[in-house]
């Protein structure tokens, strides 16, 4: 069966059990209304699927054009009817979309031809953008015969057989360069914290800023376990900002984060810079911020081992890297990582040596803004920082219990060699 007549069938049969008013759910008869809406006559022909055969190669196309530029592309059909097929193709616009596409923008040639029995033709397509078009995704259809899908019911715009979809993305090189597009941080109950955003005009006049807390709550209430409640609210977090960026300057938007004593678990959010540039997209002038709120643990962590003889005994702690945000570009408060480590037999504690120290970091010079792009000063995004300490004690055999007190880390990992 031709896939257009199982469609069709398909939505004909469910039509009949809708207007029939059986509901196969719960076994009711549910009463018809008084006046049905017919559905459009639907020709023999195209019940059956007998729809024109042509191939069209390739059926969508992308273009991302500043205004003013041009591209074309090429569109191939190939005729498999026994007889000469008739093709006019006409740019139709979707009543729907971010932006309305004018029909002038868009030509195909030749505009009309008659492909042979088993024959083939090529069509260009070229978009051609104004210079005073908006910003933004637009989409236009091509269609080369005015076949369309029957369905029995009324529709916004025709599905067109035979047709080729072309999608638009105008932009401009953006003039603001924001760096960080994300703050990620671990804070702590009860502290206050701040970070700083730089801003780089790299166009001839000055751009308008107006910061402020994003009003969407669709994030907020997202964790790594699922849904939440909010960790903070916006009147913890307070940004100051100059009114504008002049050309060729770089200004700092500071956000100062007044954590609550009694906050714990997660905040989602971002800064809405309100960039005053058509350059800038709503969703590019945004900062994310992500924060996990907790408090420092009281109690230590013990880990209890046995050793059949004494032996020398090496162990190592190592903090977290990347801490709950390794994604992207983040900042990281200045806070050090370090443990209270002691070991403990039945007889008292061991002496435990600092023998070696390790301190690791990452950093990153923008993952969105090419480096040869930004100043050198905060060009440095500081992403996380491990540090690993290794302590020795020779120890006689017993059961022994190792604690570790961590500070400014969520998590850290232990390694306990018994001779060697």
């Amino acid at each position: 069966m031709n896939k257009y007549a199982g469609i069709i069938t398909a939505i004909i049969v469910l039509g009949m059990f809708v207007f029939a008013g059986v509901s196969s759910t719960s076994g009711q008869v549910i009463e018809a209304p008084e006046k049905m809406i017919s559905a459009p006559d639907v020709p023999a022909d195209m019940q059956a699927g007998n729809f024109t055969k042509l191939e069209i190669s390739p059926r969508y196309g992308n273009f991302r054009l500043q205004p003013g530029e041009s591209k074309e592309m090429t569109i191939t059909i190939r005729n498999r009817e026994k007889k000469t097929v008739s093709v006019k193709p006409d740019v139709t616009i979707p009543p729907y979309g971010e932006y309305m596409i004018e029909k002038e923008w868009i030509t195909v040639t030749p505009n009309s031809t008659d492909i042979g029995a088993e024959g083939s033709q090529k069509f260009t397509v070229k978009a051609s953008i104004p210079k005073d078009a908006s910003i933004g995704y637009y989409s236009a259809q091509i269609a080369f015969t005015d076949e369309v899908i029957p369905v029995p019911y009324p529709q916004p715009f025709p599905s067109y057989v035979h047709s080729f979809s072309l999608s638009i993305d105008v932009w401009t090189p953006p003039k603001i360069q924001i760096m960080p597009s994300y703050i990620s941080d671990q804070l702590e109950a009860g502290k206050e914290y701040d970070y700083e955003i730089r801003l780089k005009n790299t166009g001839d006049r000055a751009i308008g800023i107006s910061p402020k807390m994003s009003s969407d709550d669709s994030m907020r209430y997202y964790g790594p376990f699922g849904q939440m409640t909010s960790a903070l609210t916006d009147d913890a977090i307070t940004i100051t900002a100059p009114q504008s960026v002049p050309a060729g300057a770089t200004e700092v938007v500071k956000v100062h984060v007044k954590v609550p004593s009694d906050a714990k678990g997660y905040y989602n959010g971002w800064i809405d810079l309100g960039i005053d540039d058509p350059s800038v997209r709503e969703w590019e002038g945004r900062v994310n911020l992500n924060f996990n709120i907790w408090k420092q643990p009281i109690d230590p962590f013990v880990k209890s081992f046995s050793l059949k003889e004494a032996a020398p005994t090496t162990i190592e702690i190592s903090s977290s890297f990347f801490g709950m945000y390794p994604w992207g570009q983040g900042t990281k408060t200045a806070k050090e990582p370090s443990f209270e480590t002691s070991l403990e037999g039945v007889d008292g504690k061991a002496e435990l040596k600092v023998v070696k120290t390790v301190i690791k970091g990452s950093v990153s010079m923008g993952s969105e803004i090419p480096p040869w792009e930004i100043e050198s000063t905060g060009i440095y995004q500081e992403m996380g920082t491990q540090y690993i300490e290794t302590y020795s004690a020779d120890i006689p055999a017993g059961e022994w219990k190792l604690k570790v007190l961590p500070r400014n880390t969520d998590r850290f990992e232990y390694t306990i060699t018994i001779g060697g």
